[in-house]
């Protein structure tokens, strides 16, 4: 290829790693996608494996957009957590199994010979999309990943709000109701428990054990967004009630930290108007006026690219810092 000429400065990598994939970008410092790649993760086959899946990935990318490794500054990686962002240490990711305090970050340094940064993979989605997305320009961001948990990230003036220990915006496990339903991290009544693809099945599951109407089929995402858009009652219940949970969240998140935008991204939030429509509704019920002034609930916009978008904008971050 004939690139070089065109990008004579810093070219860095970025990958988001998850349980099943990992996607990777080589991107300039104004963030234009010089290459993509997708490979499968291969987490049954341990950490060794998936430390060498990374690596091979990350130099395929910068092969494939026809840059040598020697040119690529850094990488960005973006992993699911528990993690701290200061040490690179990954404690114990739910979905890969045989990982307790690794040294991720250290590891991939020395394996890439170049410098490399680590986050939670839903900071990074955060910080993608309010560098290139849907919350370009914000000053204060909180992005919500509604996928089989609930993520989040909160940007403010353009760098992720990391807390004490690294953990800052877990707004999925926000205690929503008291003794409620048990969420996967051990406490009752999470945010996660309701607003998660999990969630959805769930309320829907449990209008259709009290109700009297017609049986359907296998309850799923899917298929709750297809019965809602055939005027099914009981999914379109299903779906409002999803937003009404997720606006009650949101109010408090906005009264704390007065966003410009809330981002919401993942596959729940493919459910479009009626969820979107429900959050708005319940944020204005809940938050201050003052805070609802200019605030904006909009869904993410670049998809599966997000993570490996943030986790390179977050090396670019180190660097110039």
């Amino acid at each position: 290829m004939s690139r070089g000429k065109k990008h004579t400065g810093r070219l860095v990598l970025g990958v988001d790693v998850g349980g099943t994939n990992i996607k990777s970008v080589l991107v300039d410092v104004r963030g234009e996608i010089l290459a993509t790649m997708k490979r499968s993760t291969l987490a049954r086959k341990g950490r060794d494996a998936v430390i060498d899946r990374i690596v091979m990935t990350l130099r395929d990318t910068a092969k494939k957009s026809g840059f040598p490794m020697k040119r690529v500054t850094g990488a960005g990686v973006g992993f699911a957590g528990p993690l701290d962002p200061a040490t690179g240490v990954v404690f114990n990711p739910p979905n890969l199994p045989g990982w307790s305090n690794v040294p991720l970050r250290d590891i991939l340094r020395q394996r890439l010979k170049m410098p490399v940064s680590l986050d939670n993979d839903a900071n990074l989605v955060a910080l993608g999309e309010h560098w290139k997305g849907a919350g370009r320009g914000a000053k204060c961001l909180v992005c919500l990943t509604l996928g089989t948990g609930v993520g989040g990230g909160i940007i403010v003036d353009g760098r992720v709000m990391h807390g004490a220990r690294g953990i800052a915006g877990e707004i999925g496990h926000m205690t929503l109701v008291r003794n409620g339903r048990m969420c996967a991290c051990g406490n009752k009544g999470c945010l996660e428990a309701y607003a998660s693809a999990k969630g959805l099945v769930a309320r829907m599951q449990e209008l259709l054990k009290n109700s009297k109407g017609p049986k359907r089929g296998r309850v799923t995402p899917e298929n709750i967004w297809r019965w809602a858009h055939s005027g099914d009652k009981l999914a379109n219940k299903t779906i409002k009630d999803t937003g009404t949970m997720l606006g009650v969240a949101i109010a408090s998140v906005a009264n704390i930290l007065n966003p410009d935008i809330v981002v919401l991204g993942g596959g729940v939030s493919n459910l479009g108007d009626p969820l979107f429509g429900a959050v708005r509704e319940e944020v204005r019920k809940r938050a201050l006026p003052k805070i609802t002034e200019g605030l904006q609930v909009v869904g993410a916009e670049l998809g599966d690219s997000a993570g490996a978008l943030g986790a390179a904008r977050s090396l670019l971050l180190s660097l110039n810092t």
